[in-house]
């Protein structure tokens, strides 16, 4: 019930990025291209969102570039680079692999290598101490089974 009622009070002041000045488009191509650029492209100003989802004002001056640069014929690439050019790589929520963003895509590599290292290390010693058994001599094996009623 307290989640229903939590629901109903959340629901209405849930919202979406609004686009003050609508996509105007001659084709349902560049439409579907600009839907796809502001989807790729992150606000710099809200750092998780994308444009399409932001409505910081710089979110909206970047869709109104995204916008005009189609409506004047330049391709995705062109755009991408103007952006990137404009704001840097932290624009793209898929960075390139380069010099800069190694260390982005390699290391959840590296620690997933490591844990799986540090798993096999914990799981061999903790084999090795429950199966070895310690080795006894005559006397201690005979004392053993004395005390354990054997």
């Amino acid at each position: 019930m307290k989640s229903i009622i939590f629901s109903l009070l959340i629901l209405p002041f849930y919202v979406h990025a609004v686009d003050n000045n609508p996509a105007e488009f001659s084709n349902l191509d560049q439409e579907q291209r600009y839907q796809e650029l502001i989807n790729k492209l992150r606000c710099v100003v809200c750092l998780n969102q994308s444009v399409a989802d932001s409505n910081a004002e710089l979110a909206q001056d970047i869709r109104d570039l995204v916008r005009t640069k189609i409506n004047e014929g330049q391709n995705d690439q062109q755009i991408t680079d103007f952006m990137v050019e404009r704001y840097g790589e932290f624009v793209l929520y898929d960075p390139p692999f380069n010099q800069k963003t190694y260390l982005l895509w390699i290391g959840p590599l590296f620690l997933i290598l490591v844990a799986i290292i540090a798993l096999l290390y914990f799981v061999r010693k903790h084999v090795h101490a429950t199966v070895n058994k310690p080795d006894l001599t005559k006397e201690e094996q005979d004392k053993l089974k004395q005390a354990l009623g054997e």
